[in-house]
């Protein structure tokens, strides 16, 4: 079964690898689109998974499989990014996938037109440092112009599964296609946050990592590559 598993897991992520390459450049601003003095810029690396911006969860965020960073593209303001860390180790060469997650973490930048903005955090050399940052997951935003870094902060929500749509309880995040506003300068940084709860979830190993990189493939898959797929296995 596990060699099967894997055998999967290889299918999907040649196929996505090859189909899903996109433009890392997500535009969450309205109206037209405007040069980048205009705009506040931010770039998150790839092992993190955007939540919500503000309160909202635009649609697609995730889904890049770009290495390095994804660029944000938002109207100047002030913005909370809620995120967590999510990567795969193989310990070794004898050894099976091991898919790592952080709680996630509320990242604070405060955007000016024509600003840039990274989040970052200390990069794992190794499994073990890996299983220790996704257990006490840290990290900060920083201004690329001033060097400055704004630390984050918990969010006391529970670590995400791997295929979860982090629906945390209470309001759920709203949904949007391509637009976030700034926090109201009159609003509470945190209002627009979903309700937290306390949760503990075990990390995937073994034969379960490997069936959680087959479904993550799976939920990221076009309609035709799951139709390619399932008459694939059928023959």
């Amino acid at each position: 079964m596990l060699h099967w598993i894997r055998y999967l897991a290889v299918f999907f992520s040649v196929g996505l690898l090859a189909a899903c390459q996109s433009s890392p450049v997500v535009k969450l601003y309205d109206g037209a689109e405007r040069p980048v003095s205009q705009v506040s810029v931010l770039q998150v690396p790839t092992t993190l998974d955007i939540i919500t911006i503000n309160g909202r969860s635009p649609t697609g965020m995730n889904n890049s499989f770009v290495a390095g960073h994804r660029e944000i593209h938002l109207s100047p303001g002030s913005y909370q990014v809620v995120a967590y860390y999510r990567e795969i180790w193989e310990p070794d060469s004898t050894s099976s996938h091991e898919v790592l997650r952080s709680e996630p973490a509320i990242f604070t930048i405060e955007g000016r037109a024509g600003g840039r903005y990274i989040l970052e955090y200390n990069k794992p050399e190794d499994v073990d440092e890996a299983r220790e940052l996704a257990a006490n997951f840290r990290g900060w935003s920083r201004d690329l112009a001033t060097g400055q870094r704004v630390d984050s902060e918990p969010s006391g929500m529970a670590r995400p599964g791997l295929l979860s749509n982090v629906n945390i309880g209470g309001a759920a995040p709203v949904v949007s296609n391509s637009v976030v506003m700034p926090v109201s300068a009159n609003a509470p940084a945190a209002a627009a946050l979903p309700a937290p709860v306390q949760s503990e979830a075990n990390s995937a190993t073994g034969n379960n990592a490997y069936l959680d990189m087959l479904k993550a493939y799976w939920s990221q898959a076009s309609a035709e590559e799951r139709r390619t797929f399932l008459l694939w296995i059928s023959e």
